[in-house]
C-alpha cells in the first residue's frame, strides 16, 4: 500500500478558497496515529513538502499543507501570486487554524505538530501565540526571529506610501531588496545558491513557476507587520510553557546573519518560560535543510523529533 495523497479546495469564513494538500499513510485515516501540518515559506508552496511528507506517513503521521494566500493553487483565488488582496498575514494564520482542524475531523484525538519554515516558522510562531494549547509540539526550520537587516518602522512607512500611491496589490521591490544580499557569497548561476548546496535542487525550485515570485506591496507590509506582532514580548508570551519546541537550521543561511536571529530567539523562548526547548544548526547547510546535501541526516533527525512529541 501506498502514501494517500489528496488534494481539496476549503472555503475560509471570508470566501476566500484555500488549497490544501494531504497525504495519509497505508491504511488511510485509520492508521493515523498524529497529525504534522505543514507551513510553507515566502514565495514556495505546499507540495515543495512532499517528500518529507512521504517520510512522515511512513512513519503512520498524518500530513496536511496548505498553500498561503498568494501563493501556490491558493493564488488563483486572491489575485495572483505575491497578492492578497484585502487580507494577509492575520487571515492566513487564521486559514492554517482551519485547515488544521479539518484534519482533526479527518482523525480526532490524535495529537497535532505544527512545523513551519522560514516565513512559514513566523506564521507558525503567531499560530502558536493565538492557538498553542492545540499543539503538541512546535518545530521551526530555516527561522530568524525578525528579518535580517530590515527596520520595521522605516519598512511600514515606505510600504504605506506606495499603497496608497498604487495600491496593495501593486509588485513591490521589498522583498528582492531584503533577500538581495544573500546570495552574496556563492558564485553566481542562478541567483538561488543561498537555498542548498545541492544544484538539482536549486534548479528544481527555479524551473517551478510558483517559486521565487515578488510580493505585492499588500503582502509585504503584511509580513512585515506580523513580524512586529509575534516578536512583542507580551504576545510571546502567550506561548504555552508546556509547548515543546524545537529549531533546525543551516549554519551556513544567510536569513539568519551569522546565528545572530537564532540565538536572539531561543533567548525570547527562554526568556518566556519555555520548558522544554532544543536546537540544532547543521554545518555548512543552507536555508531548505529539507532539501540540503544532507537532507537524510536532516529529515531522521526532524522524525524523531515528532515522533517523541506524539
Amino acid at each position: 500500500m501506498e502514501t494517500e495523497t489528496r488534494t481539496e479546495e476549503i472555503t475560509a469564513p471570508d470566501g476566500v478558497t484555500v488549497v490544501a494538500h494531504s497525504w495519509l499513510p497505508p491504511g488511510g485515516t485509520g492508521a493515523v496515529r498524529g497529525w504534522v501540518q505543514l507551513v510553507h515559506g515566502a514565495a514556495e508552496h505546499g507540495l515543495r513538502y512532499d517528500r518529507f511528507a512521504r517520510r512522515l506517513t511512513a512513519r503512520g503521521l498524518g500530513v496536511i499543507a496548505s498553500d498561503h494566500r498568494g501563493h501556490g493553487a491558493t493564488a488563483a483565488h486572491t489575485g495572483g501570486l505575491g497578492v492578497v488582496g484585502a487580507s494577509g498575514w492575520r487571515a492566513v494564520v487564521d486559514d492554517l487554524r482551519l485547515v488544521g482542524e479539518r484534519a482533526r475531523s479527518r482523525v480526532p484525538a490524535v495529537p497535532l505538530v505544527l512545523l513551519g519554515h522560514s516565513m512559514g516558522s513566523q506564521l507558525a510562531r503567531d499560530y502558536a501565540q493565538e492557538y498553542g494549547h492545540g499543539l503538541a509540539g512546535l518545530l521551526l526550520t530555516g527561522t530568524f526571529r525578525s528579518l535580517p537587516g530590515c527596520d520595521p518602522q522605516t519598512a511600514l512607512d515606505e510600504l504605506h506610501r506606495q499603497i496608497e500611491r498604487e495600491g496593495r496589490a501593486a509588485a513591490s521591490t521589498f522583498v528582492p531588496r531584503l533577500f538581495g544580499s544573500f546570495n552574496d557569497p556563492y558564485p553566481f548561476r542562478t541567483g538561488f545558491e543561498w537555498l542548498s548546496r545541492d544544484t538539482a535542487e536549486v534548479d528544481t525550485y527555479v524551473a517551478d513557476e510558483r517559486c521565487g515570485f515578488p510580493f505585492s506591496a499588500g503582502l509585504a507590509l503584511d509580513w512585515v507587520a506580523g513580524n512586529r506582532k509575534i516578536n512583542d514580548p507580551a504576545q510571546q508570551a502567550r506561548i504555552p510553557r508546556d509547548l515543546p519546541v524545537h529549531l533546525a537550521v543551516g549554519d551556513q543561511d544567510p536569513c539568519h546573519a551569522r546565528m545572530s536571529l537564532v540565538y536572539g530567539l531561543l533567548e525570547d523562548f527562554r526568556y518566556a518560560g519555555t520548558r522544554e526547548l532544543s536546537w540544532r544548526a547543521y554545518p555548512q547547510a543552507r536555508h531548505e535543510i529539507l532539501n540540503e546535501t544532507n537532507r537524510e541526516e536532516v529529515i531522521g533527525d526532524l522524525v524523531t523529533v515528532v515522533e517523541r512529541w506524539i
